[in-house]
């Protein structure tokens, strides 16, 4: 289950980062960091499942 929330932070990070480049998208003035939170916060719920995944099998 915890891919799927990947996805989802991962997903909205990238919405998110090509908002940011078009004309009438006015976001915060920290939203490059927000943008790196959600990618970040994604990966990080990828490897912990990841991880999980292979402990599992083994």
């Amino acid at each position: 289950m915890r891919h799927v929330t990947a996805s989802i932070y991962i997903s909205f990070g990238f919405l998110f980062y090509y908002l940011s480049f078009t004309d009438g998208f006015i976001g915060p003035d920290n939203m490059e960091w927000i943008i790196l939170l959600f990618i970040f916060v994604g990966i990080f719920y990828l490897f912990i499942d990841l991880r999980k995944f292979i402990k599992k099998s083994q």
